[in-house]
């Protein structure tokens, strides 16, 4: 496949000075609008103020209510309120003051069950949980109590929770420490790793791109999920509703990869490529996907009537609508989700919330706007880096779509927030930050974070951005004296593919892939997917003949055919910029067979015609192709044959397509 690209070598050719020599390279990044200074790690990431607010809060709050329990155990004269006072030093405290063996196993108990309340909290907003199990430990150890206590407890209690306290104060200043350490060392190759990858990195030139019938087979695949029907959900990992294998982040990522497909290679065919996207936004809005937020809404929120997903924080569900409709519309022109109430979330039967493309992004402009830390919720109470950056896309697509600047007039404000709140300090951007207490959750994701923030900031902020990649390829990418890719320095969730929840070093190269061909560094990105495809998840054939990796989750499938079909700076210039103009006026393909026929190429170069290339989905055959807007009465031809467009701008035309099959639709007069 021949694609015409330019290299920013070119781009940036010093200048002549006349006599053969050239002027100093500019200060200036070559996409992206920032000085190469900017992807170097200031000092004063990781010392915002907000955190520390709600921090000092939660200690303050602690400490009255363990002082108040310490009071209550020497001074009240009922043993149940003894036990009760202590019990609020820590969940079970109280059972050990009773020190029975109903109270001591009630304490195992409580205690094994610690984890898992932890991770409801965390993993579905469950805030409910961990003070149930604090609440149920210390009023059970009031009832348990017994004349007298085990006096001892309280002094050995008290001197648990201080060390504990200490060590992790103690913890986080040494990460501190270590981490200031790294910011330096990390600065000292920034900027030449931005320049090395920009150096080398083609910029593909608008409609110069197709697809081979290998790679279209990998997208056939996600047309195969965005086309099932709307109760199908065969083709998605079915888990949980929580966490990262949701079946919504699923739909959103399948949409995306879409958009994608469409804005690169082929934005002037609508027909059953744009269905399958429109299907994907529309399923995420069933109850099947979205009930979820009635029990996060009850158990994170205390909210047992109102269960709108979109008014308050669930950004996780609010900015991925937002950015997908955004894609969609920036790509086909198709204004449907401006329609009052065309966006129908189902939480319940009885609990359905009507809104629209405009009025998602207004919420989400109050949200951003009310949210001490600037970024909001997604779990309740839970701040996530990704889900928001995900939203500020959207309201990207907002600002050039529906004329909202609320991206522009926040941007400092959000870049502060996620540099000094959300950043530690070494550059690294964290994941998760706890909106109650102020804390994060240490070691939750490593390289994988890196990896997924460096293009989720490229939009929006794509200095934070290169930054990212810079640390992905130094510090986890290392190339073999076999040219082949080590991965290194994986922690956490970096070995686990976070839709199916398999262990495995498989997903984290369909991320990393994704992510080098975003910033240009094509040979990572090859060497990745190979390995991907030959040594982690072998590819297999479907019955419709897509292809996909065997094991793979659906959410990580998306990553990968994201990097297959994707170049140096299309998701960045798909959300800032959208087609280019002739691609508007030209005319559409928009009745098409499928999976007959797979288009690997669609495009309007002049506003006049089209160039397109299609292959045959099963058999060779003859296939019709209908044209919309056409000029009416005007004459076009197509493989030889003319015709005459209709009154509403319309015509056919049978075509026989036997492998790869190149037609242009061209305009006569």
């Amino acid at each position: 496949m021949a694609t015409v690209t330019t290299t920013l070598e070119e781009h940036t050719h010093k200048r002549s000075n006349g006599h053969g020599k050239s002027d100093a390279p500019s200060a200036q990044s070559i996409v992206g609008g920032f000085q190469w200074k900017d992807v170097l790690i200031p000092e004063n990431v990781g010392r915002g103020t907000v955190k520390w607010q709600y921090q000092r809060r939660t200690l303050v709050q602690y400490t009255a209510m363990a002082g108040l329990g310490l009071y209550t155990f020497y001074n009240a004269s009922s043993p149940s309120l003894r036990a009760a006072g202590l019990g609020l030093l820590f969940p079970g405290a109280g059972l050990i003051g009773v020190c029975t063996i109903p109270s001591i196993l009630a304490f195992l108990v409580s205690t094994a069950a610690i984890p898992a309340v932890l991770f409801a909290w965390f993993g579905a907003g469950g805030v409910a949980f961990p003070m149930f199990l604090w609440a149920s430990t210390t009023g059970l150890a009031a009832l348990l109590a017994r004349d007298s206590l085990l006096e001892i407890s309280a002094p050995l209690w008290t001197a648990f929770c201080v060390v504990l306290i200490g060590y992790l104060t103690q913890k986080t200043t040494a990460a501190n420490k270590e981490a200031t350490l790294k910011r330096k060392s990390r600065n000292e190759y920034l900027i030449s790793s931005v320049q090395s990858s920009q150096a080398s990195a083609h910029l593909p030139v608008p409609g110069s791109r197709e697809l081979d019938l290998r790679t279209l087979r990998f997208v056939q695949h996600e047309l195969d999920i965005g086309l099932a029907g709307p109760d199908d959900f065969s083709r998605h990992d079915i888990i949980d509703q929580f966490q990262t294998s949701a079946i919504r982040y699923q739909l959103y990522g399948t949409q995306n990869d879409l958009g994608v497909y469409q804005y690169i290679y082929a934005p002037n065919f609508h027909g059953y490529l744009s269905k399958a996207q429109r299907n994907c936004i529309e399923k995420s809005l069933t109850e099947r996907v979205v009930g979820f937020w009635k029990w996060e809404s009850m158990w994170g929120k205390f909210n047992v009537t109102d269960w709108d997903p979109i008014v308050k924080d669930n950004i996780m569900v609010s900015g991925y609508v937002l950015q997908a409709v955004g894609i969609y519309q920036s790509n086909t022109g198709d204004k449907r989700y401006e329609k009052p109430g065309s966006l129908e979330f189902v939480v319940t039967k009885g609990s359905k919330y009507k809104y629209d493309f405009r009025e998602i992004a207004v919420a989400l402009e109050r949200n951003f706007n009310e949210a001490a830390y600037c970024l909001f919720p997604c779990e309740p109470n839970w701040l996530y880096t990704m889900c928001n950056l995900v939203g500020i896309s959207g309201m990207i697509l907002a600002d050039r779509l529906l004329g909202m600047p609320y991206a522009r007039d926040v941007k400092k404000r959000f870049e502060n927030a996620l540099e000094e709140e959300f950043t530690t300090q070494d550059g690294t951007i964290l994941p998760i930050r706890s909106e109650l207490t102020g804390f994060t959750i240490p070691g939750l994701a490593g390289a994988l974070a890196d990896g997924v923030n460096s293009i989720l900031c490229a939009a929006y902020l794509p200095h934070i951005a290169h930054r990212n990649w810079a640390f992905t390829k130094n510090e986890s990418i290392k190339w073999t004296k076999d040219n082949k890719i080590e991965l290194q320095n994986l922690v956490g969730a970096d070995k686990i593919d976070a839709g199916n929840y398999k262990a495995g070093e498989g997903a984290i190269r369909a991320t990393f892939a994704a992510a080098a061909t975003e910033f240009g560094d094509m040979r990572i990105s090859k060497e990745l997917l190979r390995q991907l495809d030959e040594e982690y998840h072998p590819v297999i054939e479907t019955k419709t003949g897509a292809l996909k990796n065997q094991g793979l989750s659906t959410l990580s499938q998306g990553a990968a055919t994201r990097a297959r079909i994707g170049g140096f700076q299309d998701w960045v210039n798909m959300i800032t910029k959208g087609p280019e103009e002739s691609v508007f006026r030209g005319p559409i393909l928009d009745e098409v067979s499928y999976p007959e026929v797979l288009v690997a190429k669609c495009y309007s170069h002049d506003g006049q015609g089209l160039e397109i290339v299609v292959y045959p989905g099963q058999k060779a055959g003859v296939f019709e192709l209908g044209f919309t807007k056409l000029k009416p009465g005007a004459e076009y031809s197509l493989g030889g044959e003319t015709k005459v467009a209709g009154s509403n701008g319309t015509a056919k035309w049978k075509v026989k397509v036997d492998g790869r099959t190149a037609v242009n639709l061209e305009r006569r007069k």
